[in-house]
């Protein structure tokens, strides 16, 4: 016989609780689920709560399925194949409640702001998107902010043209710009923004000046960033000679942790200095656990490196696993306008983030400069026999600067997050233009780094005046190649002296 308490419990049936949750781990509210047996025969539905929770109770113990109608899914958003398909497997037992989490995926879309050249919304416009096979095909119209959007039935190639007859009246394609995209190509989750230029631009020396004076202001923005990060790879090569291709995954980390505790709920200024810290400890660690112990051991600076190679390889899979592989956005100061300086427009968080990093450049230069740690870096970098012959503790010296290059690395990676957005692998298309940076500017030396990136950086944006902006970065390292074939130690580079 079953007692009371188990016969009520019978009565009452089992439950099956769950989330459904977004790319950013916020839960989706108004979201219809269904809890479906295995052999049919039920089928219990439940609608997600602000939290994105929902909560169903089915007759009996046994094997469910959850399952999620696509058309229920909020836009902008889509199902797993996996849940899209059979649904999320679940099982219930007798007296326990049956947990699942659902994470919807980012959609395809393409995406855009239609603005003149007075930086006005252009509003009533009509963007078509088709694909390359010709079995998709949707319009979308700009709203007041200029904005539009056309969300995709999955990755792939699509043409996007610009409907010029449903412009306002007196608003024209520059001459300069086509209407038409072909070719454009949308990766798995990824909203890709496609940019169609308004007003004249092409003709006229005003125009063409505030174009050459926008790109450079981007161009100060992105090397003053990029300076942070190569002036700390620098740094470690120049004490220790090891050329650390995991760099780029610190300045990953940097954005990563900062995106991670922002969409938990913390303040942004305040998950970037928690990330901030926690990349500087890491450096400390990764020091104190890896490197020295190789440097005890002998080990060569090839095989060191190929152990950084290793280490990228880790870390950024670590990062992927975490955050997923789409691209994210920090939940506060993005989508800002833009402030008119003259012929310059800027953000605040651009504006911000060039001070900050032009701050911390000048602080770290002159502590290289002025104080007795940096008089022992210097040292150590031209001559570590002679710096420790000194009584300069050579190894706490490496530990200080992996100290500071991981906490620049951080910083940097925290703030290219709000203009290059957060992704698993941004590190290492960064790293590129670091070592580019570094290279350019002297291997080893903190200052040809400062001065290395700042040139990559204004570079690669003032070169989309003449080539294609897919090209840029090709043209920045073309730019290497030829001053190093005249220059073949960096700018700032010294002399290797012998004897």
């Amino acid at each position: 016989m079953l007692s009371g308490a188990s016969m009520a419990h019978a009565q009452e049936g089992e439950t099956v609780e769950g989330r459904v949750t977004d790319t950013s781990g916020r839960g989706v509210p108004g979201v219809t689920v269904d809890v479906v047996a295995e052999g049919g025969g039920v089928k219990v539905p439940a609608t997600t709560d602000d939290s994105g929770s929902f909560t169903a109770t089915v007759p009996e113990p046994g094997q469910y399925r959850v399952t999620i109608d696509p058309q229920n899914v909020p836009e902008g958003s889509d199902l797993p194949p996996r849940v899209a398909g059979e649904g999320v497997a679940v099982e219930v037992t007798a007296g326990e409640p049956a947990s699942v989490e659902i994470n919807l995926r980012l959609q395809e879309a393409l995406t855009g702001t239609l603005i003149d050249s007075a930086d006005k919304p252009v509003e009533g416009a009509t963007i078509s998107v088709s694909s390359a096979d010709g079995e998709f095909a949707q319009d979308a119209v700009t709203d007041a902010k200029g904005g539009w959007a056309v969300f995709l039935p999955g990755p792939g190639e699509y043409s996007v043209t610009l409907q010029t007859d449903t412009l306002p009246e007196g608003i024209e394609p520059r001459e300069d710009s086509s209407t038409e995209l072909t070719g454009v190509v949308v990766d798995t989750e990824a909203q890709r923004p496609v940019l169609f230029p308004l007003g004249e631009r092409a003709g006229g020396v005003g125009g063409k000046l505030g174009q050459a004076l926008q790109l450079t202001a981007e161009g100060l923005r992105f090397g003053l960033l990029l300076a942070l990060a190569a002036m700390g790879l620098s740094l470690v090569f120049g004490t220790s000679g090891l050329v650390n291709f995991a760099h780029g995954e610190l300045i990953a980390m940097g954005a990563a942790i900062t995106w991670g505790l922002n969409v938990a709920g913390v303040n942004l200024i305040l998950a970037g200095l928690i990330s901030i810290v926690a990349l500087a400890l890491f450096g400390g660690l990764q020091d104190l656990a890896i490197w020295r112990p190789l440097r005890r051991r002998k080990t060569g600076l090839i095989a060191m490196m190929i152990v950084t190679i290793g280490l990228a390889l880790f870390v950024r899979s670590l990062i992927q696993y975490f955050m997923g592989p789409s691209s994210e956005q920090y939940r506060e100061y993005v989508g800002q306008a833009g402030l008119h300086l003259g012929l310059v427009r800027l953000t605040t968080v651009d504006l911000v983030s060039m001070l900050l990093a032009a701050i911390v450049l000048v602080g770290v230069s002159l502590m290289l400069i002025y104080t007795r740690m940096g008089k022992a870096t210097r040292a150590v970098a031209d001559n570590p026999a002679l710096a420790e012959s000194s009584g300069i503790d050579v190894q706490r010296v490496i530990l200080l600067v992996w100290i500071m290059g991981s906490f620049l690395a951080g910083l940097s990676g925290t703030l290219f997050g709000f203009s290059e957005g957060i992704k698993f692998d941004m590190g290492q298309h960064i790293l590129l233009l670091v070592f580019a940076g570094v290279i350019l500017g002297g291997l080893g030396t903190a200052f040809g780094a400062l001065v290395g990136s700042l040139i990559v950086g204004v570079f690669i944006n003032v070169s989309t005046l003449w080539i294609p902006p897919e090209l840029k970065n090709v043209g920045a390292l073309a730019i290497l190649i030829v001053i190093l074939l005249f220059r073949p130690r960096g700018i700032l580079g010294r002399r290797e002296r012998v004897g």
